[in-house]
């Protein structure tokens, strides 16, 4: 049922957007009560933030092995794969897809245990010529990656696929250059 649950939020937010994101409107998808995401989640916002949290550690599944290994390219190009196969997590994540949701001081915690992972890769694969500050060359490359898929995944891109795939290897490669990792 707690999946049910979940995964009927995720289709509300994906058909019918977050306004529509009700407790009525995801128990009637789920197939069940509205003390169903009571009983499992405390309430709506705990539904919001399970999806929240979910989304982090399926995203870090993805991308681990690649900061594991030091490919930090091979790291850009799961961020984006991963970003395109679960857009809602995506944006609940990291675009405020639910207005009204503030992740919880854990969930926040979670997430920053997240970005310190790519900092770490950052800071492993850094050499003499590389940026002396891990932090914010792992910022930067963050903050590339992530505006390149939000702009994808809203729509803001060229409609041509080919095109964005080259624009995100391109933008890819200037920023990894940019903090001497490529």
């Amino acid at each position: 049922m707690r999946q049910r649950l979940l995964d009927a939020a995720l289709g509300v937010l994906q058909h019918e957007g977050a306004a529509a994101l009700t407790v009525r409107n995801i128990t009637e998808r789920a197939g069940c009560s509205t003390t169903g995401i009571y009983t499992y989640f405390g309430g709506k916002h705990g539904l919001v933030e399970a999806i929240f949290l979910n989304g982090f550690e399926s995203f870090d599944d993805a991308l681990t092995p690649h900061y594991r290994s030091g490919d930090l390219a091979s790291a850009g190009r799961a961020y984006r794969r991963w970003a395109r196969a679960n857009p809602i997590h995506y944006l609940v994540m990291f675009g405020r897809a639910v207005p009204d949701f503030e992740p919880s001081e854990r969930a926040a915690e979670r997430a920053a245990q997240s970005f310190q992972s790519l900092v770490d890769a950052v800071a492993a694969r850094s050499t003499a010529d590389g940026d002396s500050d891990p932090l914010a060359a792992a910022y930067h490359l963050y903050a590339t990656v992530h505006g390149y898929v939000m702009l994808e995944l809203v729509g803001m891109g060229p409609a041509e696929a080919r095109r964005l795939d080259e624009l995100y290897e391109d933008g890819l490669g200037r920023a990894l250059r940019g903090i001497g990792l490529r």
